[in-house]
């Protein structure tokens, strides 16, 4: 019996975080029970010039949570009861259970005036502060035992309805050698292939952000190889249900721009890249694209080019 007291605080901490995990929660601004508009959204880049390159100089990271529009001013609630950690001035986060050494859940809110202190308990639906001015959102993020998740999956924000299909712009091949030509019916050596596609949000945004495009939950692709070996270069899919924890641009391609004020987001994702193409028969090939948001809406399509290194490579 001496494991007893052990198993009771296990089971303890499992009733406490686990039925979280598989059941929805309330949206942290009123009405709790009602979707709220979401202008940035998990794994989306974020950068200081609010584009993705090479540059040094730029700091590039993925979003850790999802951002619901709402006014400044507005009162934001916990979600789940627990402890309260100041985490800087415009940014709290309620941990649970408030005993445990490393805490199997935790709320993060950011962007907002805090009206409670470090350390103070606090009841689910109770006051945490107000939108700061000049904000326009609210910053929601969700870690569970050390995980960062995507609030908006099953299981987490809730009411949240997504009916509308992502948006494939465009599959393009890219040189690998800037400015080189890459014509579509005469590939030959090392191109790049990449995809812009986005989601539009669910509910409309406004005033500056009503035009703000999100990137898809996930994206695959298939087609130009058959049986289990791909190269390396070549990635069969991506989804973005955790937080990424390498580069950016391992992620999105040049070209990718975060949501700006006026200025609607785009979102270039690598297919492959440094795709040696003479790991392709000369002829015609045909990549098959599919992009899916978070609730499963989906779209497909497909990219044509010729193969044409026999040609390039051909004695003279």
């Amino acid at each position: 019996m001496r494991g007893a007291p052990a198993v009771v605080v296990v089971g303890v901490l499992l009733a406490l975080v686990l039925p979280a995990a598989g059941l929805a929660y309330d949206w942290p601004v009123l009405p709790f029970d009602h979707q709220h508009p979401i202008r940035g959204t998990f794994d989306d880049p974020r950068t200081r010039t609010g584009r993705v390159d090479l540059d040094p100089t730029n700091p590039q990271r993925f979003h850790d949570g999802v951002d619901i529009q709402v006014p400044d001013g507005t009162p934001v609630y916990a979600i789940d009861p627990g402890e309260v950690f100041l985490v800087n001035r415009s940014a709290v986060a309620v941990v649970s259970p408030v005993w445990s050494a490393t805490p199997p859940l935790v709320f993060g809110y950011w962007h907002i005036d805090p009206s409670v202190t470090g350390s103070q308990f606090v009841a689910r639906h109770q006051l945490l502060g107000y939108v700061r001015a000049g904000a326009g959102h609210v910053h929601l993020s969700e870690r569970r035992f050390g995980e960062w998740l995507n609030p908006l999956r099953a299981g987490g924000l809730s009411p949240y309805v997504d009916r509308t299909p992502p948006t494939i712009a465009k599959v393009a091949l890219r040189p690998c050698i800037p400015f080189q030509p890459v014509l579509v019916d005469a590939v030959s050596g090392c191109v790049n292939l990449v995809v812009r596609a986005f989601d539009r949000p669910p509910l409309p945004l406004r005033g500056a952000w009503s035009g703000a495009v999100l990137p898809p939950y996930r994206v695959s692709w298939g087609g130009l190889f058959s049986g289990p070996w791909v190269p390396a270069a070549f990635r069969p899919s991506l989804e973005l249900g955790h937080l990424f924890e390498g580069p950016v641009d391992d992620v999105y391609a040049p070209g990718t721009r975060q949501n700006l004020p006026n200025a609607p987001g785009k979102y270039f994702f690598w297919l492959a890249r440094n795709l040696d193409t003479t790991s392709l028969a000369d002829g015609p090939h045909t990549l098959s694209v599919s992009v899916a948001d978070i609730r499963g809406n989906e779209t497909s399509t497909t990219f044509s080019f010729t193969v044409a290194n026999g040609s390039a490579t051909a004695p003279r």
